[in-house]
């Protein structure tokens, strides 16, 4: 018996009907548009909201963090000092509190608020190694007044400065946004030399913007700054974000 092999239909495709190269080529040219048409609405949906002030920069930039996480890599560098740790006690009050038991806490929730915004914090001692030439987009020194029966923060930059501008602006972004977080008032027309002339301002670099807040008394205001220290710490985290975002905030009557 003999068996013979099928003929192969050799006649040319009708060319009404595409290749699949063809079809996969129309697809990728296709996805391609697509794309485009995606990444143009995305752009004017930013521009309109960034214009119209629902967008700002740290917005932006903590979106594309939640999307791209490259660990190590930060849009902005911050140093908050924990005010008299590692040198001694600071203010002591009669019950045996000390200054340094405040601020440290303070300090370290401010940290930890600022992280969660994208911003890479380190929280240094009060003669830190650290502060000798740094250079970072802000640094805030973070203290507590006295024991007396009073209440209310204060907050000043270094009295020789090159970036008088920027020190005013991180002033003004903190008593901004600690009075309205914490509800103290400025402690007006009290900022020692101390703190105009503070240690940490002439050991960073000329163009580091710097302040040092006094976030509270520890007598009048104890139970803020103990007992609610998120609260505080969130007025301080807030101020520097303002300052970081450039946010307009017109100066106060108290300056």
């Amino acid at each position: 018996m003999t068996f013979r092999l099928p003929t192969p239909d050799l006649r040319p495709l009708p060319s009404d009907i595409p290749m699949p190269l063809d079809r996969l080529q129309r697809l990728q040219t296709w996805l391609v548009r697509l794309l485009l048409a995606i990444l143009i609405l995305l752009a004017v949906v930013v521009a309109v909201n960034v214009h119209q002030g629902r967008l700002t920069r740290r917005i932006i930039s903590r979106r594309l963090g939640q999307l791209v996480t490259l660990p190590g890599l930060h849009r902005y560098q911050v140093a908050v000092i924990a005010g008299h740790r590692g040198f001694d006690s600071g203010a002591v009050c009669d019950d045996g509190l000390m200054e340094v038991m405040v601020n440290e806490p303070v300090a370290e929730l401010v940290a930890e608020a600022l992280r969660k915004e994208g911003v890479g914090v380190d929280v240094l001692d009060e003669y830190d190694p650290m502060l000798d030439g740094l250079e970072v987009d802000a640094l805030v020194s973070i203290h507590a007044d006295s024991c007396v029966d009073l209440s209310g923060f204060k907050v000043t930059s270094g009295e020789e400065t090159v970036i008088p501008e920027q020190d005013a602006q991180l002033v003004q972004c903190l008593k901004t946004k600690y009075a309205a977080i914490t509800g103290l008032p400025v402690h007006p027309n009290t900022e020692t030399s101390d703190m105009y002339g503070y240690h940490a301002f002439q050991r960073v670099t000329d163009n580091t913007p710097g302040a040092i807040i006094e976030i509270g008394f520890i007598g009048g205001d104890r139970a803020l700054l103990t007992e609610h220290a998120d609260v505080v710490a969130q007025g301080v985290a807030q101020g520097i974000l303002c300052f970081l975002d450039r946010e307009k905030i017109e100066p106060t009557p108290d300056g």
